[in-house]
Parts: C-alpha cells; sequence; structure tokens
C-alpha cells in the first residue's frame, strides 16, 4: 500500500520501506519524535513500515545494525539524538567502518528556527546547547559519506544516496543529520525513483589472473592470508577448493568472518608466522593486517599477490605492507576465475607437489587439534574452569547452523583454535578493536536470521562495555533472545599481556602490582541477567560446564535471553 505523505517524516519512513530497511534501530531523543510520530500513524493505518527497535544505548543501536548486515548484507538504519547520540555511536562506529558494515546513520539537530517561524522550532533550553558549529565532524573521518537534509524537495534524492553508498563495495556507515523542522514540514507527494544500485567492484581479467595463477602454481610453499572473504558465504567453497588445488595452508587473520571450515585440514589457525617465514608466494585476500612486521616478514624473495575489496587502505595513515601487485576486486567472483586458471596451468609435477604438501599439513592440523581436544579434557577434573576446556564445552554444545559472536579478546587463540566452525556464516568479529559489540549484535543477527540460534562469547569487561541492561532489555523487549557465556577471569588481561610484553622486568612485574587491570570482586552478572529478564547462571565447577551450558540454550529456544557467568582460571 502506498504510503499517504503529509510531511518530511512520512517521506523519511516511505524511503527507507523503498530502500528496504527493514528495521530502526532507535535510540530517542527530543529530535526524533515525528519519525516516531509518523511510523505510529502509519501502523494505525494498516501500512507496513520498518520496525522500530528501542535500544537503550546507542552501542546497541549500532552493534545491532551491524550484526544484522553481516546475515542479510543489507544496511539498515539506526536513529539517535543530535549530537549527544551521535558521539556515543562512538566505539561501534570504529567497529563498522573497520568491518565494513553498511548502514544508514541518522540524528536529529538542534533546531534551525528559535522563534515560532516553523513547526519544530526551539522550545528546550536544551536545543541551545546542543547546537555545534560542525555536527558531522565527529564521524565524518569513520563514514563514507555525510549529508544534512535541507529541504524536502530532495530527499528522495538524498536517502537513495545515503544507501547506494553505504552498499557499494568497500561498504560501510553513511551519516545523514535531519532538522526537526524539516522533518516536520508538510509535503503532498513524494518523488519515488527507481532506488540506486550499488556500485559493484570489477572482476579480474584473465590476463591478470594468469600470472598469479603461475606464481601459485609453480610454487614451492603457497600461503593464503585472509580476513573477511567469507562475507560472500558462497567464496567459502571456492577459496578452499583453491587452497586444496595447490596445497596451501590458510591463515585467517584478523578474520570478521569464517572464510573456511576451522575443521579443514588445510586451516592453519589465526597466526601466518610459521608458513609466512617459509611461503614463496603468498595471496593475501581482503585483509587488513596479515601480519606483525616486528614479529615476522615474508622472505626476501617471496612473490605476494593481493586482492581484496579495499587494498589502499585508504583511512589507515600508515599502511605499508609489500605487494608485488595489488588489485581492487569483488574476490567472490574473482577466486573462481584464478581457480580456473590455476586448473588449467597445473602440471602433473606440480599437482603431486602440492598434494604431498597437503598430505604433511593434513596431519599436522589433525594432531594440533586432538593435541588441543585432550589438553581440555585432562583440565575437566581440575578445581577450577580453564578457557580450553570452557571452550571445548561450548563446541560439544552448539550445533553448525548456530551463530556465533565471538569477543572473546586475550582468548581468542583457544576460541579460533579450539571452536569447530564449519557452516560459512556462522561465526563473525566485530572487524574492530572497540570492545562492546557482541551483545548488540547478537540483537541484530537474531533480527535477521530469526530461526538460527545466536551466541556471544565476550569476557567480563567486554560484557560489561556492551551495556548489558539495554541490551538485555532489548532482548527481552523485541523478543531476540540469545545465549551469552562470559569468560570471566575477572581482569583486564589484554592490558597486564601488553604490559609485561613491553616491560618484562619493570616494577609491575617485580611488585606483582597491575593497577587499572584488577577487575574483582566482580559484579554478579547473572543477577544483573535475571533483573532484566534473561536466564542467569554463575558457573565455577568445571563439571557442571557442560549441563550449564545446556540450561542456557534451552532458556533460549524457549524465547529467554540467557547469561552464563563462567568463571574461568586467571592468567
Amino acid at each position: 500500500m502506498p504510503l499517504p505523505i503529509t510531511c518530511g517524516a512520512d517521506a523519511f519512513v516511505a524511503l527507507l520501506n523503498h530502500n528496504r530497511s527493514d528495521f530502526i534501530f532507535l535510540n530517542s531523543g527530543t529530535d526524533t519524535f515525528p519519525i516516531q510520530e509518523a511510523i505510529t500513524r502509519f501502523e494505525a493505518q494498516g501500512v507496513s513500515v520498518p520496525q522500530l527497535v528501542t535500544c537503550p544505548d546507542e552501542l546497541v543501536a549500532i552493534s545491532a545494525a551491524h550484526g544484522h548486515y553481516l546475515l542479510s548484507r543489507q544496511p539498515q538504519t539506526v536513529l539517535v539524538h543530535v549530537d549527544a547520540g551521535t558521539m556515543q555511536l562512538g566505539g561501534g562506529l570504529h567497529n563498522a567502518q573497520r568491518a565494513r558494515a553498511a548502514m544508514v546513520l541518522c540524528a536529529g539537530t538542534a533546531p534551525l528556527t528559535i522563534e515560532d517561524e516553523m513547526a519544530g522550532h526551539r522550545d528546550l533550553w536544551i536545543h541551545w546547547i546542543q547546537d555545534q558549529t560542525d555536527q558531522s565532524m565527529a564521524v565524518r573521518g569513520y563514514c563514507k559519506w555525510t549529508y544534512e537534509l535541507r529541504r524536502n524537495e530532495s530527499i528522495h534524492h538524498v536517502m537513495n544516496r545515503a544507501f547506494q553508498v553505504a552498499s557499494s563495495e568497500p561498504s560501510g556507515p553513511t551519516y545523514l543529520t535531519l532538522p526537526r523542522e524539516v522533518l516536520m514540514e508538510p509535503m503532498k507527494n513524494l518523488r519515488m525513483p527507481a532506488v540506486l544500485q550499488p556500485v559493484t567492484l570489477p572482476d579480474a581479467s584473465p590476463d591478470v589472473l594468469r600470472p598469479i595463477a603461475e606464481a601459485l602454481a609453480q610454487a614451492q610453499y603457497p600461503l593464503v592470508i585472509t580476513g573477511s572473504t567469507g562475507r560472500h558465504t558462497d567464496a567459502v567453497a571456492t577459496l578452499t577448493s583453491l587452497a586444496e588445488c595447490i596445497g596451501a595452508p590458510v591463515v585467517t587473520a584478523t578474520a570478521s568472518c569464517l572464510n573456511i571450515s576451522t575443521a579443514h585440514p588445510l586451516w592453519a589457525g589465526i597466526s601466518p608466522n610459521e608458513h609466512l617465514k617459509e611461503a614463496d608466494v603468498v595471496l593475501i585476500l581482503d585483509c587488513d593486517v596479515p601480519y606483525i612486521p616486528a614479529n615476522v616478514i615474508p622472505r626476501a624473495d617471496a612473490r605476494i599477490f593481493w586482492l581484496d575489496s579495499d587494498p589502499l587502505k585508504a583511512t589507515m595513515p600508515l599502511f605499508t605492507f609489500p605487494a608485488d601487485l595489488r588489485l581492487q576486486v569483488d574476490t567472490s567472483k574473482t577466486l573462481s576465475g584464478l581457480l580456473s586458471a590455476l586448473e588449467d596451468t597445473l602440471t602433473t609435477e606440480d599437482r603431486d607437489r602440492h598434494n604431498r604438501r597437503a598430505e604433511t599439513l593434513a596431519v599436522k592440523h589433525t594432531d594440533q587439534r586432538s593435541a588441543l581436544r585432550q589438553t581440555a579434557q585432562d583440565q575437566a577434573s581440575q578445581s577450577l574452569i580453564t578457557p580450553p576446556w570452557l571452550i571445548h564445552c561450548v563446541d560439544q554444545a552448539l550445533g553448525q547452523d548456530v551463530i556465533v559472536m565471538d569477543e572473546t579478546v586475550t582468548n581468542a587463540r583457544f576460541a579460533h583454535s579450539m571452536l569447530t566452525r564449519t557452516q560459512p556464516g556462522t561465526w563473525f568479529t566485530s572487524g574492530g578493536a572497540s570492545l562492546g559489540w557482541a551483545l548488540g549484535a547478537c540483537i541484530g543477527a537474531k533480527l535477521a536470521a530469526p530461526e538460527r540460534t545466536v551466541v556471544a562469547l565476550v569476557g567480563d569487561g567486554t560484557f560489561m562495555f556492551g551495556c548489558p541492561t539495554a541490551a538485555l532489555w532489548t532482548a527481552a523487549e523485541h523478543k531476540t533472545p540469545f545465549l551469552t557465556v562470559i569468560l570471566n577471569n575477572q581482569m583486564h588481561f589484554a592490558t597486564k599481556r601488553s604490559w609485561l610484553m613491553h616491560y618484562p622486568e619493570g616494577t609491575a612485574k617485580q611488585t606483582n602490582r597491575f593497577p587499572g587491570v584488577d577487575l574483582s570482586p566482580s559484579p554478579d552478572f547473572a543477577r544483573l541477567a535475571q533483573s532484566c529478564h534473561a536466564y542467569g547462571e554463575q558457573v565455577d565447577d568445571p563439571k557442571a560446564l557442560p549441563e550449564a551450558l545446556n540450561r542456557g540454550l534451552e532458556a533460549v529456544a524457549a524465547g529467554q535471553a540467557a547469561v552464563l557467568d563462567v568463571r574461568i582460571q586467571r592468567p
């Protein structure tokens, strides 16, 4: 049913529908009510409009939009209030930028008129102190496009452009400010032009791919390093076939999604150090930080080919990783062409050499995973829960179609190496460095895939950063239950680890005093969860962990968010 347009806010909502934004993740203020009124009126008339998802904190809102995009690949809308709400997006905006998560961020502004010249004029004292010289400045470095809606005559152009820029690869957030007077301005008609399709990245031509294929075919020790190629889920199978074709270990460095099954014998973990020292040909795919130069660098004679949606990394001022060739391409398309070129290039001798290497890597992969599993099982009878045992239990409890939002930070080495994920689109990280993302991301993922089970793996610091009262309230209110497993070591171990790395014999080490790191005594996260209408349980006994995980999953299946506060051994 066409939406009856009476004002700018009506047009805004209609254009969200037009651009397939199914949700508005809202943290409201005195500038957002025209949009809320428009939605309320349309709903009363039986008109389908985007669903308002109330988020009592802006980080939850932007993280939910991020999580939704990871599953849907369709940008949603975040609506916050003026400069204050914009600033509160903070760390979540950093994550969205680095993960290239498309979304349209919207915020009101201080009203433009002071007396009663127009509907929506200033009528509260805060309208003066919220007035900034350049509200968009705070986010301009993190967004692909910023704009202020100035006239409703062009609102259809503005909205279509916001979604087109956000969706175009490399995708990311856009930001639009909405003066109250423009939203409340009367309108009679709205032009509804065709949606502006996102710009797609090209495929590489066969002539360009042929030298890469020849180098990989002739390599004595090829290596693949990837970060986010699996964001296009159909690319996972192609990448896997390519690795099998050349017997190459696949390292998922700084990965933001599942790029290859962790059970595959050619998956080589998250650190390239061991393989990079030997590799004579390196294929880097959609990766922001393939290695740490202070720890390891490629061989001087290594040939490096970089295929990426964003190979220049222009938003990273210092980015000087070497490569013989960089191509800005859609790897989900280009990998198929590269695989075909490889199959045409490989000789029998090449195939035999690569098969022997693959067999060696398979034995190593099996031995390493068996050793990790045995270590975890050996720790089941200890008095304290260890991270390996916890991840082992989580691995046993989760089906392969469960969506995991991983924010385990210093325990990531256990989560990445022991958590079996075989299906594309079932494991994600924030893609950035700001903690507190996973709880909100689970809400968005559940809205995008309501039939799926969604699980957050977080540290205790991360759980607190994630605004748990706001996130759990939103989950209850909007029926998006998910399970949170807290790896609670009662400290900021990331800080302590870096501290000891750079001051191995410093005063803190000698006195065993690390101020600003200790988070004990830990809050009672189970009771906090219960106060927010979620199931909550604290787990201290290693033997009790499997059944506790089952209870948490059962609560989620019954429609209730759940939090397991697992007290683990302190490092």
